[in-house]
Protein backbone atom coordinates (compact mmCIF):
# COMPACT_ATOMS: atom_id res chain seq x y z
CA UNK A 1 0.00 0.00 0.00
CA UNK A 2 1.63 3.70 -1.14
CA UNK A 3 0.48 6.64 0.38
CA UNK A 4 0.88 9.84 -2.18
CA UNK A 5 1.29 13.10 -0.19
CA UNK A 6 2.71 16.53 -1.00
CA UNK A 7 4.52 17.56 2.04
CA UNK A 8 7.52 20.24 2.39
CA UNK A 9 11.53 19.71 1.63
CA UNK A 10 12.71 23.11 2.96
CA UNK A 11 11.84 25.60 0.61
CA UNK A 12 10.12 23.72 -1.53
CA UNK A 13 6.66 21.65 -2.14
CA UNK A 14 7.23 17.96 -3.24
CA UNK A 15 5.41 14.87 -4.05
CA UNK A 16 5.79 12.19 -1.52
CA UNK A 17 5.18 8.26 -1.39
CA UNK A 18 5.69 6.39 1.77
CA UNK A 19 4.84 2.75 1.04
CA UNK A 20 3.40 0.70 3.68
CA UNK A 21 5.59 -1.47 4.51
CA UNK A 22 8.88 0.43 4.23
CA UNK A 23 11.49 -1.70 2.88
CA UNK A 24 14.54 0.28 2.44
CA UNK A 25 16.49 2.82 5.11
CA UNK A 26 17.17 5.54 2.67
CA UNK A 27 14.71 7.24 0.86
CA UNK A 28 14.78 8.51 -3.02
CA UNK A 29 14.75 12.24 -4.40
CA UNK A 30 13.90 12.23 -7.80
CA UNK A 31 15.20 14.95 -10.24
CA UNK A 32 13.31 15.99 -13.46
CA UNK A 33 14.79 16.35 -17.22
CA UNK A 34 14.46 19.55 -19.05
CA UNK A 35 11.06 20.69 -20.03
CA UNK A 36 9.63 18.39 -17.34
CA UNK A 37 7.77 19.27 -14.69
CA UNK A 38 7.73 16.91 -11.41
CA UNK A 39 4.46 15.25 -12.74
CA UNK A 40 6.35 13.53 -15.53
CA UNK A 41 7.82 11.41 -12.92
CA UNK A 42 5.23 10.48 -10.99
CA UNK A 43 4.98 6.98 -12.76
CA UNK A 44 8.69 6.47 -11.51
CA UNK A 45 7.77 7.79 -8.51
CA UNK A 46 4.57 5.38 -7.84
CA UNK A 47 6.10 2.14 -9.21
CA UNK A 48 9.51 2.64 -6.70
CA UNK A 49 6.83 2.97 -4.14
CA UNK A 50 5.72 -0.49 -4.78
CA UNK A 51 8.68 -1.60 -4.52
CA UNK A 52 8.68 -0.55 -0.66
CA UNK A 53 11.17 2.82 -1.79
CA UNK A 54 10.09 6.41 0.14
CA UNK A 55 10.64 8.84 -2.49
CA UNK A 56 10.53 12.64 -3.23
CA UNK A 57 10.25 14.61 -6.48
CA UNK A 58 11.15 18.23 -5.50
CA UNK A 59 9.27 21.27 -7.20
CA UNK A 60 12.50 23.34 -8.37
CA UNK A 61 10.04 25.18 -10.57
CA UNK A 62 8.29 26.59 -8.43
CA UNK A 63 10.83 27.73 -6.66
CA UNK A 64 12.98 28.75 -9.39
CA UNK A 65 10.18 31.26 -10.40
CA UNK A 66 9.70 32.63 -7.16
CA UNK A 67 13.22 33.23 -6.79
CA UNK A 68 15.08 36.53 -7.77
CA UNK A 69 17.14 34.50 -11.03
CA UNK A 70 14.95 34.47 -14.05
CA UNK A 71 14.81 31.43 -15.98
CA UNK A 72 16.84 32.91 -18.86
CA UNK A 73 20.01 33.30 -16.48
CA UNK A 74 19.34 30.24 -14.25
CA UNK A 75 22.72 27.95 -14.73
CA UNK A 76 23.10 24.70 -13.32
CA UNK A 77 25.01 26.02 -10.35
CA UNK A 78 21.84 27.66 -9.81
CA UNK A 79 19.72 23.91 -10.47
CA UNK A 80 22.66 22.61 -8.10
CA UNK A 81 22.01 24.92 -5.24
CA UNK A 82 18.46 23.94 -4.97
CA UNK A 83 18.99 20.52 -5.10
CA UNK A 84 21.45 21.06 -2.25
CA UNK A 85 18.31 22.68 -0.32
CA UNK A 86 16.53 19.76 -1.08
CA UNK A 87 19.15 17.31 0.50
CA UNK A 88 19.53 20.10 3.91
CA UNK A 89 15.71 19.86 3.99
CA UNK A 90 15.45 16.02 4.28
CA UNK A 91 17.75 16.26 6.84
CA UNK A 92 18.97 12.61 6.26
CA UNK A 93 20.83 9.98 4.28
CA UNK A 94 19.30 9.80 0.63
CA UNK A 95 20.15 8.09 -2.74
CA UNK A 96 19.47 10.45 -6.18
CA UNK A 97 17.93 9.62 -9.17
CA UNK A 98 17.39 11.59 -11.98
CA UNK A 99 16.18 11.63 -15.53
CA UNK A 100 17.93 13.54 -18.15
CA UNK A 101 19.75 16.91 -16.88
CA UNK A 102 18.28 15.41 -13.73
CA UNK A 103 20.46 12.93 -14.25
CA UNK A 104 23.62 14.91 -14.31
CA UNK A 105 22.69 16.92 -11.57
CA UNK A 106 22.42 13.20 -9.66
CA UNK A 107 25.57 12.51 -10.21
CA UNK A 108 26.94 15.52 -9.72
CA UNK A 109 26.06 16.06 -6.48
CA UNK A 110 27.85 12.35 -5.62
CA UNK A 111 30.29 13.03 -3.75
CA UNK A 112 28.02 15.31 -0.89
CA UNK A 113 28.30 13.44 2.49
CA UNK A 114 24.39 12.98 2.77
CA UNK A 115 24.31 11.32 -0.56
CA UNK A 116 24.07 7.44 -0.50
CA UNK A 117 24.48 6.97 -4.05
CA UNK A 118 23.29 8.49 -7.37
CA UNK A 119 21.71 6.84 -10.47
CA UNK A 120 21.07 8.73 -13.81
CA UNK A 121 18.45 7.54 -16.55
CA UNK A 122 19.42 9.09 -19.96
CA UNK A 123 21.85 11.58 -18.39
CA UNK A 124 22.58 14.58 -20.75
CA UNK A 125 26.25 14.38 -21.59
CA UNK A 126 28.78 17.50 -21.03
CA UNK A 127 30.01 18.52 -24.12
CA UNK A 128 27.92 16.56 -26.30
CA UNK A 129 25.38 18.66 -28.87
CA UNK A 130 22.23 17.59 -28.57
CA UNK A 131 19.21 17.95 -31.02
CA UNK A 132 17.83 20.10 -27.49
CA UNK A 133 20.55 22.67 -28.49
CA UNK A 134 21.60 22.67 -32.04
CA UNK A 135 18.03 23.06 -33.82
CA UNK A 136 17.39 26.84 -34.84
CA UNK A 137 14.96 27.61 -32.45
CA UNK A 138 17.79 26.52 -30.02
CA UNK A 139 20.40 28.38 -30.89
CA UNK A 140 18.38 31.72 -31.97
CA UNK A 141 17.15 31.13 -27.58
CA UNK A 142 20.64 31.22 -26.47
CA UNK A 143 22.19 33.78 -28.51
CA UNK A 144 19.62 36.01 -27.55
CA UNK A 145 19.54 35.00 -23.89
CA UNK A 146 15.72 33.51 -24.00
CA UNK A 147 14.03 31.00 -22.31
CA UNK A 148 14.79 27.21 -24.15
CA UNK A 149 11.10 26.56 -25.67
CA UNK A 150 10.06 22.92 -25.66
CA UNK A 151 11.58 20.55 -29.06
CA UNK A 152 8.38 20.83 -31.71
CA UNK A 153 8.15 18.47 -34.89
CA UNK A 154 10.87 15.13 -35.29
CA UNK A 155 12.85 16.22 -32.46
CA UNK A 156 10.09 16.17 -30.25
CA UNK A 157 8.42 12.96 -31.27
CA UNK A 158 12.15 11.63 -30.87
CA UNK A 159 12.45 12.96 -27.35
CA UNK A 160 9.25 11.05 -26.07
CA UNK A 161 9.01 8.14 -28.60
CA UNK A 162 9.32 5.75 -26.09
CA UNK A 163 6.74 6.87 -24.06
CA UNK A 164 3.31 4.88 -23.94
CA UNK A 165 1.27 6.86 -26.51
CA UNK A 166 -1.79 7.14 -23.58
CA UNK A 167 0.88 9.23 -22.04
CA UNK A 168 2.93 10.53 -24.69
CA UNK A 169 0.16 13.81 -25.56
CA UNK A 170 -0.03 14.38 -21.44
CA UNK A 171 3.39 14.71 -21.62
CA UNK A 172 3.88 17.06 -24.30
CA UNK A 173 1.06 19.11 -23.20
CA UNK A 174 2.73 19.59 -19.94
CA UNK A 175 6.26 20.37 -21.09
CA UNK A 176 7.41 23.89 -19.86
CA UNK A 177 10.27 26.40 -20.61
CA UNK A 178 13.98 25.28 -19.91
CA UNK A 179 16.87 27.66 -19.00
CA UNK A 180 19.01 28.04 -22.38
CA UNK A 181 22.18 29.00 -20.29
CA UNK A 182 21.77 25.57 -18.40
CA UNK A 183 21.28 23.68 -21.77
CA UNK A 184 24.59 25.42 -23.30
CA UNK A 185 26.26 24.89 -20.13
CA UNK A 186 25.96 21.10 -20.93
CA UNK A 187 26.16 21.19 -24.83
CA UNK A 188 29.52 23.23 -24.39
CA UNK A 189 31.10 21.02 -21.69
CA UNK A 190 31.26 24.08 -19.48
CA UNK A 191 30.03 21.46 -16.71
CA UNK A 192 29.75 18.28 -15.48
CA UNK A 193 30.66 15.81 -12.54
CA UNK A 194 34.14 14.35 -11.57
CA UNK A 195 35.46 11.47 -9.73
CA UNK A 196 33.50 11.81 -6.08
CA UNK A 197 35.72 11.84 -3.02
CA UNK A 198 34.69 9.56 -1.01
CA UNK A 199 33.98 7.34 -4.24
CA UNK A 200 29.97 6.28 -4.27
CA UNK A 201 28.01 3.71 -5.83
CA UNK A 202 26.81 5.59 -9.44
CA UNK A 203 24.64 4.06 -12.35
CA UNK A 204 23.80 5.18 -15.94
CA UNK A 205 21.22 3.14 -17.50
CA UNK A 206 20.65 4.78 -21.00
CA UNK A 207 18.81 3.74 -24.10
CA UNK A 208 21.00 2.07 -26.96
CA UNK A 209 19.53 4.30 -29.27
CA UNK A 210 19.11 7.39 -27.37
CA UNK A 211 19.67 10.65 -29.93
CA UNK A 212 20.25 13.09 -26.95
CA UNK A 213 22.76 10.91 -25.38
CA UNK A 214 24.10 8.51 -28.09
CA UNK A 215 25.71 5.06 -26.95
CA UNK A 216 29.30 5.84 -27.33
CA UNK A 217 29.37 9.29 -25.40
CA UNK A 218 27.44 7.77 -22.99
CA UNK A 219 29.94 5.11 -22.43
CA UNK A 220 33.08 7.73 -22.57
CA UNK A 221 31.11 9.33 -20.11
CA UNK A 222 30.40 6.70 -17.58
CA UNK A 223 33.83 5.22 -17.72
CA UNK A 224 34.98 8.83 -17.01
CA UNK A 225 33.21 9.49 -13.73
CA UNK A 226 33.46 5.70 -12.58
CA UNK A 227 29.70 4.80 -13.21
CA UNK A 228 28.41 1.89 -13.60
CA UNK A 229 26.59 1.74 -17.24
CA UNK A 230 23.94 -0.44 -18.45
CA UNK A 231 22.22 0.35 -22.18
CA UNK A 232 18.47 -0.40 -22.49
CA UNK A 233 18.34 -2.44 -25.64
CA UNK A 234 16.61 -0.70 -28.56
CA UNK A 235 15.17 1.81 -26.31
CA UNK A 236 16.07 6.37 -26.76
CA UNK A 237 15.80 8.95 -24.16
CA UNK A 238 12.34 8.59 -22.34
CA UNK A 239 12.89 5.69 -20.15
CA UNK A 240 10.57 6.86 -17.27
CA UNK A 241 7.40 6.08 -18.62
CA UNK A 242 6.99 3.28 -20.83
CA UNK A 243 8.01 -0.80 -21.73
CA UNK A 244 11.34 0.17 -20.66
CA UNK A 245 10.03 1.73 -17.08
CA UNK A 246 10.21 -2.05 -15.30
CA UNK A 247 13.33 -2.31 -16.22
CA UNK A 248 15.17 0.56 -15.33
CA UNK A 249 13.39 -0.12 -12.23
CA UNK A 250 14.51 -4.05 -11.62
CA UNK A 251 18.34 -2.51 -13.15
CA UNK A 252 18.20 0.34 -10.34
CA UNK A 253 17.42 -1.81 -6.81
CA UNK A 254 19.06 -4.34 -8.32
CA UNK A 255 22.05 -2.12 -8.29
CA UNK A 256 21.61 -0.37 -4.79
CA UNK A 257 20.66 -3.25 -3.00
CA UNK A 258 24.33 -4.86 -4.18
CA UNK A 259 26.26 -1.88 -3.23
CA UNK A 260 24.96 -0.81 -0.34
CA UNK A 261 24.61 -3.82 1.34
CA UNK A 262 22.38 -4.80 4.08
CA UNK A 263 22.49 -1.64 5.94
CA UNK A 264 20.08 -0.59 3.38
CA UNK A 265 17.62 -3.16 3.88
CA UNK A 266 14.79 -2.75 6.75
CA UNK A 267 13.10 -6.37 5.56
CA UNK A 268 14.41 -9.34 4.15
CA UNK A 269 18.24 -8.85 4.80
CA UNK A 270 18.95 -12.76 3.88
CA UNK A 271 17.74 -11.29 -0.09
CA UNK A 272 21.42 -9.42 0.00
CA UNK A 273 24.05 -10.28 -1.66
CA UNK A 274 27.12 -8.58 -3.62
CA UNK A 275 28.49 -9.48 -7.30
CA UNK A 276 31.09 -11.14 -7.61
Amino acid sequence: MENCVEEKLGPFTAQVERPEPLKFAWPIILFPDLFSPPKHLSLLLGYLATMGWEAYTPDFETARAAGSTPIERFSFSDLTGLAREALEGLGRDAILVGHGVGGLLALTLAGVATVRAAVAYAPLIPGFKSPLTTSLAARLAIRRGRPLRPPKGRILYELVADADSFHRDSIIKTMIPASARLAQQIASGEIGPGCPTPAKPMLVLAGDCDKFAPREQTLEFAQTIGARLRFVQGRGHWLIAGRALERLIAETQRFLVQSLGQDLLLLFPEAWKRED
